[in-house]
């Protein structure tokens, strides 16, 4: 992937400004191959695998419901509304999590882009 390392350095002269040119040739070829490789590691980190996306909308889900469960619980211990707590922000983390998923969705909906060759649909007020 790289040239090796050479150790020695170059007498005083002509083999210095050589040496120089050279290391000064190979920075720009390294800075030259930088944008590349980012703009390759950019659109593999940006497409998330369907698994991915599975995997994170169904984290968000049920971690609003047991965020929501939990708030829930520590109601209930602390005020004397034994089963209402519990329901009541039960629910509240259900309402939550699907909304976190609709934003998420829309998220990932947005940040992938639609190729080029798709065809415009047309609507159904066009006619």
């Amino acid at each position: 992937m790289s040239e090796p390392r050479d150790d020695k350095r170059p007498a005083a002269g002509s083999d210095a400004r050589k040496a120089t040119a050279e290391l000064g040739e190979r920075i720009a070829r390294a800075q030259a191959q930088r944008p590349a490789l980012a703009e390759a590691e950019r659109m593999r980190q940006g497409d998330m695998s369907g698994l991915s996306r599975g995997f994170r909308l169904a984290s968000e889900f049920t971690a609003a419901i047991f965020v929501g469960a939990g708030l829930g619980y520590i109601v209930d211990m602390v005020l004397p509304t034994r089963p209402w707590g519990l329901i009541v922000l039960l629910l509240l983390g259900f309402a939550a999590g699907v909304l976190n998923v609709v934003r998420a969705t829309a998220e990932m909906n947005a940040a992938s882009a639609v190729p080029p060759e798709t065809p415009a649909l047309r609507d159904d007020e066009d006619d």
